[in-house]
């Protein structure tokens, strides 16, 4: 049976050692056609190293005598294009440059990979050639091209970089100011001897991989041949899993009895991203979908963490994005996005950190980050969207830390205590007393305004890790939207239960109003159970006045 190809980026390992391949080799064609110097961004872990890999040993005219044993089960060995096995490949990775280093070790690194891309290329091709290490990296890569552009070699050169704004991402976690300084000096300049071989003709295709456009909008100057496909409809599943190679891999590995549950696990969890607003098709994180059925293969059950702990710290930069240059919409951005799980805004294809940031620059990195995903047009602006759970427990987890910031400290104590309550005796009242005693110490201090949104928040937030119910906000329901909804997947939980949340300001309270609010919360109650989906779930009519517990009805 073959592997799964959990964190393999190499595709020649992959086929040699009997690894699954999801086939993406159809895209080579499309590529070739729609320009020469193309550049494609997507979130982190979504497969963009592995697909710089397959091009790599596509183009390589050293890779004749491996093409069959390589591509024989692929789209494009019975669709050979041109440009098979027609080029010198020139393959720079950015990934491993350390985000931790200060500024001049940070160009250090960026010249150590140049470093390994060239030697790379001597080494397969049997160039011979020596060079001044001690000389920055633009000039190396200069001195480089133009020594191959004087053997006059058969073929051209095909230059593909992966992870291009690796080291802007490690930036950014510090200052925009950092940034500023790296990117216009010696990456610019990279980039513009690039720009230089490729109109003499030395290097006739470019193919850079990449999440974010910050760097390339700050090299525009110094390169500004190149295409950006990254919205272009025609290349939006070119990277992650579409439904139906996730069915198939599925059909392949997990048992008949479980295929249904982690298949709607997956879509729940790993799926919603779109790159164009056009597109139909929204597709899965490649990298955690292979981490989920990874771990199935291994033990034939699902893993208790669906977020790889490998990988979640590249989740947990919305703070470092969002407070980027001390901008004024950082508040309001978060507020709106714990609370709704959407924004709207306008799509950015290009940044300029010289300037001051606005909300819609700000939006549209947590977009290319992968916080967020296009959702729907919403008259003529985007409404951008969290694409599954996974990334909503992200925001949460955030919170979490917004909390521990206004020193208030979860108490994981509790939260036993109280996840044990619901299963066991399907009752609320710990949970609501710690929302209580939770609300009378954030006073305000986190977000804008306070109101039955920010209760759901912390609802989500204290009870999204557990291994026996999932937890909603905002459930649609065929007669509304059930404020909470605990779902139980564990046969010790007996019932799923609903919460109705109402809120009163304390200046507004009175006894009338408190009678209106139970009234709606009770006749809300009853219409949501008459949905058959759910009409067996336990129906709890929760009331806060201010930040006190008014009322815990079970209805």
């Amino acid at each position: 049976m073959k592997k799964i190809p959990y964190g393999i980026i190499n595709f020649k390992l992959l086929i040699e050692e009997d690894y699954y391949y999801v086939d993406k080799t159809m895209y080579l064609e499309k590529l070739e056609n729609v320009g020469k110097t193309l550049f494609y961004l997507r979130p982190g872990r979504f497969g963009k190293s592995l697909f710089t890999s397959v091009l790599y040993y596509y183009y390589d005219i050293n890779g004749k005598d491996l093409y069959k044993k390589l591509f024989k089960e692929t789209y494009v060995y019975q669709n050979p294009t041109k440009g098979k096995n027609n080029y010198y490949i020139l393959k720079f990775d950015f990934s491993g440059i350390n985000e931790n280093k200060e500024n001049e070790e940070l160009i250090e690194s960026f010249k150590a990979c140049v470093i390994l891309g060239i030697n790379d290329f001597i080494d397969r091709y049997n160039i011979k050639y020596e060079y001044n290490k001690d000389i920055p990296a633009d000039d190396m890569l200069k001195y480089f091209l133009n020594f191959i552009q004087g053997l006059k070699l058969e073929h051209k050169i095909y230059i593909i970089v992966d992870e291009y704004d690796n080291f802007t991402n490690a930036i950014l976690e510090g200052s925009a100011d950092k940034f500023i300084k790296i990117v216009t000096g010696t990456v610019k300049s990279f980039y513009a001897n690039i720009k230089i071989f490729i109109k003499e003709g030395t290097v006739e295709r470019f193919f850079a991989t990449g999440i974010c456009p910050i760097t390339l909008d700050s090299m525009t100057t110094g390169f500004n041949i190149a295409t950006d496909i990254s919205t272009d409809i025609r290349f939006n599943n070119m990277i992650g899993l579409t439904h139906n190679e996730v069915k198939k891999l599925l059909d392949e590995i997990v048992l008949e009895k479980d295929r249904e549950e982690i298949y709607n696990l997956m879509i729940k969890n790993y799926d919603g991203y779109l790159f164009n607003e056009e597109a139909t098709e929204r597709v899965f994180n490649a990298t955690l979908t292979m981490y989920l059925l990874n771990y199935y293969e291994d033990f034939k059950k699902i893993p208790k963490e669906l977020m790889d702990k490998n990988i979640v710290t590249n989740y947990g930069k919305i703070g470092k994005l969002l407070k980027l240059k001390e901008n004024d919409y950082y508040n309001e951005i978060i507020d709106e996005l714990l609370k709704n799980d959407e924004i709207t805004g306008e799509l950015q294809n290009n940044f300029n950190l010289e300037l001051d940031i606005s909300k819609n620059d700000l939006i549209s990195l947590l977009y290319y980050f992968g916080y967020l995903t296009i959702g729907e047009d919403n008259f003529g602006l985007i409404k951008f969207k969290v694409p599954n759970k996974v990334m909503k427990e992200a925001y949460n987890n955030y919170f979490i830390e917004l909390l521990k910031i206004a020193n208030i400290q979860i108490d994981s104590v509790k939260i036993r205590d109280i996840i044990e309550e619901i299963v066991m005796e399907n009752k609320i009242e710990k949970l609501n007393k710690y929302v209580e005693e939770i609300l009378k110490l954030s006073d305000n201090r986190i977000f804008m305004k306070f109101d039955e949104k920010y209760i759901e928040v912390i609802y989500f937030s204290l009870l999204m890790k557990n291994n026996y119910f999932d937890v909603y906000t905002e459930y649609p329901n065929k007669n509304g939207y059930i404020d909470v909804y605990l779902k139980s997947k564990n046969e010790l939980m007996k019932k799923n239960i609903m919460i109705e949340l109402k809120y009163i300001k304390k200046k507004d309270y009175n006894e009338k109003l408190l009678k209106e609010k139970i009234k709606e919360g009770k006749s809300q109650l009853e219409s949501y159970s008459k949905d058959e989906r759910i009409n067996n779930a336990l129906k709890y009519l929760v009331v806060y006045v201010g930040n006190d517990l008014k009322i815990l009805d079970l209805v």
